[in-house]
Protein backbone atom coordinates (compact mmCIF):
# COMPACT_ATOMS: atom_id res chain seq x y z
CA UNK A 1 0.00 0.00 0.00
CA UNK A 2 1.44 3.70 -0.86
CA UNK A 3 1.85 5.93 1.67
CA UNK A 4 -0.56 9.08 1.40
CA UNK A 5 1.73 12.59 1.98
CA UNK A 6 -1.08 15.22 2.03
CA UNK A 7 -1.54 15.14 5.50
CA UNK A 8 -5.20 14.48 5.22
CA UNK A 9 -6.49 17.41 3.27
CA UNK A 10 -8.15 16.42 0.10
CA UNK A 11 -6.43 17.10 -3.60
CA UNK A 12 -9.20 18.85 -5.49
CA UNK A 13 -9.78 16.98 -9.24
CA UNK A 14 -12.47 18.94 -10.45
CA UNK A 15 -11.66 22.06 -12.63
CA UNK A 16 -12.54 25.53 -11.24
CA UNK A 17 -15.17 25.76 -14.48
CA UNK A 18 -16.97 22.23 -12.71
CA UNK A 19 -16.68 23.88 -9.46
CA UNK A 20 -18.44 27.10 -10.15
CA UNK A 21 -21.12 25.33 -12.39
CA UNK A 22 -21.76 22.89 -9.57
CA UNK A 23 -22.28 26.36 -7.21
CA UNK A 24 -24.66 27.89 -9.51
CA UNK A 25 -26.52 24.90 -10.50
CA UNK A 26 -26.76 24.62 -6.45
CA UNK A 27 -28.04 28.64 -5.73
CA UNK A 28 -29.85 29.34 -8.80
CA UNK A 29 -32.33 26.29 -8.93
CA UNK A 30 -35.61 26.61 -10.32
CA UNK A 31 -36.07 29.66 -8.35
CA UNK A 32 -35.50 31.65 -11.47
CA UNK A 33 -38.38 29.91 -13.04
CA UNK A 34 -41.09 30.71 -11.08
CA UNK A 35 -39.57 33.57 -8.83
CA UNK A 36 -39.22 36.11 -10.98
CA UNK A 37 -42.20 35.44 -12.86
CA UNK A 38 -44.78 36.05 -9.84
CA UNK A 39 -42.37 38.70 -8.28
CA UNK A 40 -43.09 40.36 -11.54
CA UNK A 41 -46.87 39.91 -11.27
CA UNK A 42 -46.53 41.18 -7.69
CA UNK A 43 -44.82 44.11 -7.72
CA UNK A 44 -44.02 45.11 -11.35
CA UNK A 45 -41.19 46.76 -12.04
CA UNK A 46 -40.00 47.01 -8.38
CA UNK A 47 -39.12 43.43 -8.81
CA UNK A 48 -35.39 44.69 -10.18
CA UNK A 49 -34.79 46.27 -6.89
CA UNK A 50 -35.09 43.18 -4.96
CA UNK A 51 -33.38 41.05 -6.93
CA UNK A 52 -30.27 43.38 -6.85
CA UNK A 53 -30.78 43.30 -2.90
CA UNK A 54 -30.08 39.66 -2.93
CA UNK A 55 -27.63 39.94 -5.50
CA UNK A 56 -25.75 41.77 -2.45
CA UNK A 57 -26.81 39.42 0.42
CA UNK A 58 -25.61 36.71 -1.52
CA UNK A 59 -21.96 37.99 -2.23
CA UNK A 60 -21.90 38.83 1.40
CA UNK A 61 -22.59 34.85 2.06
CA UNK A 62 -20.42 34.40 -0.54
CA UNK A 63 -17.41 36.23 0.79
CA UNK A 64 -17.72 34.83 4.33
CA UNK A 65 -17.58 31.20 2.62
CA UNK A 66 -14.32 32.33 0.91
CA UNK A 67 -13.23 33.75 3.57
CA UNK A 68 -13.76 30.80 6.00
CA UNK A 69 -11.97 28.71 3.37
CA UNK A 70 -8.78 30.17 3.59
CA UNK A 71 -8.89 30.11 7.04
CA UNK A 72 -9.72 26.68 7.36
CA UNK A 73 -7.95 25.05 4.26
CA UNK A 74 -9.38 21.03 4.49
CA UNK A 75 -12.00 19.47 3.16
CA UNK A 76 -15.39 19.28 4.73
CA UNK A 77 -16.89 22.61 4.08
CA UNK A 78 -20.02 23.94 5.77
CA UNK A 79 -20.11 21.07 8.44
CA UNK A 80 -16.50 22.08 9.49
CA UNK A 81 -17.48 25.04 10.16
CA UNK A 82 -20.79 24.47 11.80
CA UNK A 83 -18.38 21.91 13.77
CA UNK A 84 -15.54 24.33 14.83
CA UNK A 85 -18.63 27.06 16.05
CA UNK A 86 -21.15 25.19 17.62
CA UNK A 87 -19.47 21.31 18.26
CA UNK A 88 -19.57 17.77 16.64
CA UNK A 89 -23.18 17.47 16.76
CA UNK A 90 -24.09 20.16 14.99
CA UNK A 91 -21.56 19.83 12.44
CA UNK A 92 -23.04 16.13 11.88
CA UNK A 93 -26.42 17.80 11.51
CA UNK A 94 -25.44 20.17 8.91
CA UNK A 95 -23.43 17.74 6.94
CA UNK A 96 -26.30 15.57 6.90
CA UNK A 97 -28.72 18.17 6.24
CA UNK A 98 -26.01 19.36 3.42
CA UNK A 99 -26.19 16.06 1.52
CA UNK A 100 -29.81 15.45 2.06
CA UNK A 101 -30.52 18.88 -0.04
CA UNK A 102 -27.74 18.07 -2.42
CA UNK A 103 -29.13 14.46 -3.15
CA UNK A 104 -32.86 15.91 -3.53
CA UNK A 105 -32.00 18.87 -5.84
CA UNK A 106 -31.58 16.98 -9.01
CA UNK A 107 -35.86 15.44 -8.95
CA UNK A 108 -36.95 18.81 -7.50
CA UNK A 109 -35.46 20.32 -10.52
CA UNK A 110 -36.36 17.57 -12.72
CA UNK A 111 -40.31 18.33 -11.81
CA UNK A 112 -39.68 22.17 -11.72
CA UNK A 113 -38.40 22.13 -15.37
CA UNK A 114 -41.25 19.67 -16.33
CA UNK A 115 -43.89 22.13 -14.79
CA UNK A 116 -42.55 25.29 -16.58
CA UNK A 117 -42.14 23.63 -19.80
CA UNK A 118 -46.09 22.31 -19.59
CA UNK A 119 -47.04 25.49 -18.59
Amino acid sequence: MTKNNNNGVAKPKMSLFSVVMLALSSIIGSGWLFGSWEAAKISGPAAIISWIIGAIVIGAIAYIYIELGTMFPESGGMSKYAGYTHGPLLGFIASWANWVSLVTLLPIEAVAAVQYMSS
